[in-house]
């Protein structure tokens, strides 16, 4: 990969010198309603500097998926700590006698224990609450 490259790189370059050495011929770029007077070596330059701008920010897009990303992971995981602290066991029992098995997830049959717990809210029934049909979607705490 490193290789080709390098290869694409020389190309550019070879390009580059070869438009700036012989591009000073004028070029009319007719841009709707109005002309502009200019050489091929300014419409490479306008080209090359309009690439450079399009790939720092497709730069700034993923820099910035990339830390919403993580923030989300962290959260994700600081609400999963909150939920069951490390040295808490669910069982009841002292985390000494613990069998050395991994804990069950909450619900279901595997996956996410979060997710699987939040569906679980989901169901659950409260006896005092009148209108548990018409909000039956609303997260309780």
């Amino acid at each position: 990969m490193a290789v080709l490259g390098i290869i694409i790189l020389i190309g550019v370059a070879v390009v580059t010198a070869t438009v700036v050495a012989n591009g000073d011929e004028p070029a009319v770029l007719n841009l709707v309603g109005f002309d502009v007077n200019t050489t091929i070596a300014g419409i490479y330059a306008v080209g090359a500097l309009c690439l450079l701008l399009t790939v720092l920010g497709i730069f700034l897009l993923l820099g910035g998926a990339k830390r919403s990303n993580r923030r989300r992971k962290e959260v994700r995981d600081l609400r999963r700590q909150a939920d069951h602290p490390v040295g808490a066991d669910p069982s009841g029992t002292s985390a000494g006698t613990s069998s050395g098995s991994p804990p069950k997830p909450l619900v279901g049959q595997g996956g996410d224990p979060v997710r699987n717990e939040r569906a679980a809210r989901r169901h659950e029934t409260h006896p005092d609450d009148p209108d548990e049909q018409h909000f039956r979607g609303v997260p309780r705490d």
